[in-house]
């Protein structure tokens, strides 16, 4: 599986790579996501992912 398969699969379609840099303001770059999806950080790419479901789920929340 590749990182952007990762991506939409755990957050959606509407993710990918440049998105999350953008959403991180560039401290996550596509290149570094990569790194860290096919190496030993990939449980820091792991929490990344799971605070961006608890962000969307708080927005979805906060908009109901």
């Amino acid at each position: 599986m590749k990182l952007s398969q990762h991506l939409k699969s755990e957050l959606g379609n509407q993710y990918n790579a440049n998105l999350i840099s953008e959403l991180t303001n560039g401290a996550l770059s596509k290149r570094t996501a990569n790194n860290w999806f096919n190496g030993d950080k990939r449980p820091i790419l792991d929490l990344v992912i799971d605070g961006l479901k608890y962000r969307d789920k708080q927005f979805e929340h906060n908009a109901k």
